[in-house]
């Protein structure tokens, strides 16, 4: 009798818990989590600045922690070490930024947390029903990388939730990884806000010049083969990893950097999203262009695009050069340029003439083809982007 007794008491526990969970999350406006296929990508560096971001537009926020073995919240928000008594008010960070995390109610944040699944859920739950979250317009996330228990027990049991940002790195590899968390989201019913590219190249802070530490284009490749939004392009900067372990997060604390600005251009398109912004004049926003020309000097235009050494190709974003790529041209066999450039995701070739043929060819790749040109390959860019470039014919004779 008293194991039934027992048995009883737990149900009804567990029973009110869960309505305590559903009147909290029933008073959070707007809920997104910030998930990644893999670890190290700056999951939690996303999620903080996404969640002082929407703080800056004057939201009121909170962010969970849910990454119960690692949690990295605290030491981002400045308030590593800070302890809580009780399992009741979240921690506040900001006149309208609070934070709650498991590392709050452990003895030492050095103490390592070794938990099977059943009980990294119980916490969880604990969590999201207990904390006196209050009314929140946004409620940030933060998830362990991977699906597992607490990415699975957070889609469950928080509601309504606006959509999952995947967090990867430029590298092909990272395709991968975000496929598995593009089909997770989608297995349990969760929209996709988009993908955002972090440590997406350096940028020389002397002389500007870009370089592509980790590879580039893996986010970009992801958001296209998923179908997804690319949410921004976050270039590695010495101050974001600084900002992080100071507690000092980047977006609050700098604006006019290539790093900060992307951040700031991703909270203000997950504002568009979720409050109610057109969609499609949102996807409308980015023009991506790859502008090719042949060259052999690296200066020049080709004369004949079959004739050159390498290809120029200029990374154009809204009108802006972003950066340029030079590749080895590959050997010149009909048929194969086209070919070539188009797995390039070249959307224009700009050069001196070519055939009829060669033309149609590079059309069924979907590339423009400008004959015609002559000079200096920057000051035609120029041109091209200003709407004052036309095709004018062949000028090569081969």
């Amino acid at each position: 009798m008293a194991n039934a007794n027992t048995g009883n008491e737990l149900q009804e526990a567990q029973k009110a818990q869960t309505e305590r969970l559903k009147d909290n999350m029933s008073k959070i406006k707007h809920k997104i989590v910030v998930m990644s296929g893999k670890g190290g990508v700056g999951k939690s560096t996303i999620s903080t600045n996404l969640a002082y971001g929407l703080a800056l537009e004057g939201k009121k926020v909170g962010i969970l922690d849910a990454d119960i073995h690692g949690p990295n919240i605290p030491q981002m928000l400045g308030i590593e070490g800070k302890k809580l008594s009780t399992v009741g008010k979240p921690y506040q960070v900001l006149e309208n930024l609070v934070a709650v995390s498991l590392s709050f109610y452990v003895q030492s944040s050095d103490d390592p947390i070794i938990w099977r699944g059943p009980r990294k859920i119980v916490a969880i739950r604990q969590l999201l029903a207990d904390i006196e979250w209050g009314e929140l317009d946004y409620l940030v996330v933060d998830l362990p990388p991977g699906t597992g228990d607490e990415p699975l027990t957070i889609g469950q049991e928080l509601g309504d939730i606006d959509g999952s940002v995947i967090v990867t790195t430029p590298q092909e590899v990272a395709l991968l990884d975000s496929r598995k968390s593009v089909k997770f989201s989608k297995l349990i019913n969760m929209p996709i806000l988009g993908i955002v590219e972090n440590m997406s190249g350096f940028v020389c802070p002397n002389c500007n010049e870009r370089i592509d530490i980790f590879k580039k284009g893996g986010g970009k490749k992801a958001a296209e083969e998923l179908n997804v939004r690319l949410l921004a392009e976050i270039p590695l900067e010495k101050g974001v990893a600084e900002g992080g372990d100071d507690g000092r997060p980047y977006v609050y604390f700098n604006t006019n950097t290539p790093a900060s600005k992307e951040l700031n251009k991703m909270v203000v398109k997950i504002l568009k999203l979720i409050e109610g912004e057109d969609e499609k004049m949102e996807i409308k926003e980015e023009k991506l262009e790859r502008i090719a020309f042949p060259t052999s000097d690296e200066k020049t235009v080709d004369q004949h695009f079959g004739h050159c050494k390498k290809f120029a190709i200029y990374n154009v974003k809204n009108g802006e050069v972003m950066n340029t790529e030079l590749v080895d041209a590959p050997e010149h066999k009909p048929g194969l340029l086209p070919e070539f450039l188009g797995n390039k995701k070249a959307t224009a070739i700009i050069t001196g003439g070519m055939g009829a043929q060669a033309v149609s060819l590079f059309n069924e790749q979907n590339i423009e083809v400008v004959l015609g040109a002559r000079g200096e390959m920057k000051d035609l860019l120029k041109k091209y982007l200003a709407g004052d470039l036309e095709s004018t014919g062949s000028v090569c004779n081969h």
